[in-house]
């Protein structure tokens, strides 16, 4: 369907050529002319815009029940706003050429209700929700409540059922009503403000409440700033910022008792000294107001994946984990069938990120009698060997679509949380903004929409991947297989620390080696520094290391695009390898 709705797009867009409206503006006419092409499930108030170079083009869309957009095929830059009842605003932003831009729409006999709970007569507002995902994505900004902040959604009105922050995930349900959470705004007379053009900056405080909700107005201004020392030592332990906050200077709050932090992900400045001090501080609440941009990419794998791991938590399950080889590197249906007796999920995503968060959450949800495979690549060996507290700001790109997540982190056992934070609120800022209901399923590695899914339901990347012409390594950079490379002090004792979280809970830990072109290889990686490097990991490493080092290293046919990414027939001969090398270690146990 989708393959139809392009090919229609681009004949479309064909006749705007040949008719001599294709670039710039048009004397004859008066203007460039954008076409929304008609499809089922959506009705516009008019399917044809004619601006002027430079201009925005906006089209109001009207949804069927059951409808919803999840995406739009434009060529340059768009934004897509829900409004009320149904009702999308599609912005064409600066527009230059005639173009054609098509919906991609799916239909949900699924709703959610939410209600306001805010003791008014407001009527509760029904939804509908995707099937994208196996969870469901809550609403944002539905409702406003003079005086107050809203702080979530709940199953019960009193906040005593599920709680679920906005644009977050919950299991679905029929007849699922939420309703929401609501703070009140602690008195003004407890602060001390300064004002300016964009609003007041609050400077001190009074106040001695365990919650702190610090008003989104004072004196009828918006609140868009908290000064440094504007909250020291304060005694609050659960602290909510307002919506419309926009700084947090350094030592805003330093050496407050604060163990719970709630705020919003359209925050523009704040770091780790925004908190200095606050060695309570523990768990982050992540509001969305701002519509997510990595829907539909690779890493919004992370949260379907962890979908799947949530919903097996009381089963017995095989997880592998690592980076992209990981996901690139097995067939998930193949070691299901050699394994029965588990579940098999693949949660790997992106390795040029921090794996101490990822395996933090993900311990959460196992238990005794799982088993964790481990593959760590070597080309980014500090982040996959936990050898930092620091979060890298690329993993929140992985929980975008399910900022929950974030609750599983213990925020004392890390030394940067905030500083990233602002880093990627700041990356994501100026990029299109997209819907929940994209799935990276609809999609191949490089954003381009697919007619048959790009992921199985174990987290696998199952589009087929021929195998290479040349042997030859892709990139420039080798890679060291050295002991040096890997000192016990700073490599192996930080992942040791990891893994015995995991031993603790009775979880079973195997530590495997990634694949890697064996051209792509340092010069001091000798074929006897490599048998070092396996000696160094098994002698140190808490946990058994189950295949073999020279195994990992393949030849360039078998990889694609990459040094380690494996093609289809790669995969499958990986699998086979991680199928036996398991067996033998289960065996092993069990003599």
């Amino acid at each position: 369907m989708r393959r139809s709705a392009r090919l229609v797009s681009w004949v479309l867009l064909l006749i705007l050529l040949l008719s001599g409206c294709g670039r710039g503006s048009h004397p004859g006419t008066g203007g460039i002319r954008i076409v929304l092409e008609e499809g089922e499930g959506f009705t516009a108030e008019d399917y044809t815009r004619t601006v002027m170079p430079g201009q925005d083009a906006a089209f109001t869309i009207q949804c069927a029940d059951g409808y919803t957009v999840d995406g739009v095929l434009c060529r340059g830059k768009y934004t897509l706003e829900p409004t009320t009842g149904g009702r999308w605003v599609l912005t064409v932003s600066s527009v230059r050429y005639s173009t054609v831009v098509s919906l991609v729409l799916s239909r949900s006999d699924a709703f959610i209700c939410y209600d306001p709970n805010d003791g008014s007569d407001h009527e509760p507002v029904e939804m509908p929700v995707s099937s994208a995902h196996q969870r469901w994505n809550t609403a944002t900004d539905l409702f406003a409540r003079p005086g107050w902040t809203q702080t979530g959604w709940n199953t019960e009105p009193d906040g005593s059922g599920i709680a679920v922050g906005l644009g977050s995930r919950i299991d679905p349900a029929e007849d699922l009503t939420l309703y929401a959470q609501w703070s009140p705004w602690t008195a003004a007379e407890h602060f001390t403000w300064t004002t300016s053009s964009e609003g007041a900056t609050i400077t001190g405080y009074t106040g001695d409440g365990a919650v702190l909700t610090i008003p989104g107005e004072l004196d009828g201004l918006p609140v868009r700033g908290i000064a440094p020392g504007a909250f020291t030592g304060a005694a609050c332990t659960t602290v909510i910022l307002p919506d419309n906050l926009y700084t947090l200077e350094d030592g805003a709050f330093q050496d407050a008792a604060i163990r719970e932090l709630y705020l919003f992900d359209n925050i523009r400045t704040l770091s780790d000294e925004s908190f200095v001090g606050c060695e309570n501080l523990t768990t982050l609440h992540l509001n969305a107001i701002e519509k997510p941009v990595f829907s539909g990419s690779y890493y919004d794998t992370f949260p379907d994946k962890m979908d799947r791991l949530r919903s097996l938590q009381d089963r017995r399950k095989i997880v592998l984990f690592g980076g992209s080889s990981v996901r690139f590197g097995f067939d998930s249906p193949a070691l299901d069938a050699a394994f029965p007796e588990y579940d098999i999920v693949n949660l790997g995503v992106f390795a040029y990120t921090n794996a101490k968060p990822e395996l933090d959450m993900i311990r959460a949800f196992l238990g005794e009698g799982d088993i964790l495979i481990h593959t760590p690549e070597f080309d980014i060996s500090e982040f996959q060997f936990c050898t930092t507290d620091d979060i890298e700001f690329r993993f929140f790109n992985m929980v975008e679509s399910n900022y929950d997540l974030l609750t599983l982190l213990d925020l004392r056992h890390y030394d940067a949380v905030f500083t990233p934070l602002e880093k990627y609120l700041t990356v994501k800022d100026p990029m299109t903004k997209k819907q929940y209901s994209l799935s990276a399923s609809s999609f191949d590695e490089d954003g381009n929409p697919v007619d048959t899914p790009s992921y199985n339901e174990y987290g696998d990347y199952i589009l087929y991947r021929p195998n290479a012409s040349s042997a030859l390594p892709v990139y420039g950079d080798p890679v060291h297989y050295t002991v040096t490379a890997f000192p016990k002090e700073t490599y192996l004792d930080p992942l040791n620390k990891m893994y015995q979280t995991f031993l603790d809970k009775g979880v079973s830990v195997y530590f495997a080696y990634a694949p890697r072109n064996a051209l792509a290889l340092s010069e001091d990686s000798t074929p006897e520094a490599r048998a070092e490097l396996d000696r160094h990991f098994r002698e140190h490493l808490v946990v058994p290391v189950i295949t073999d080092i020279e195994d990992s290293l393949w030849s360039g046919v078998y990889l694609y695009g990459t040094d380690n990414h494996l093609t289809t027939e790669g995969a499958s001969i990986r699998t086979e390898q991680m199928i036996q090398a398991l067996r033998e270690q289960l065996a092993r146990e069990k003599r």
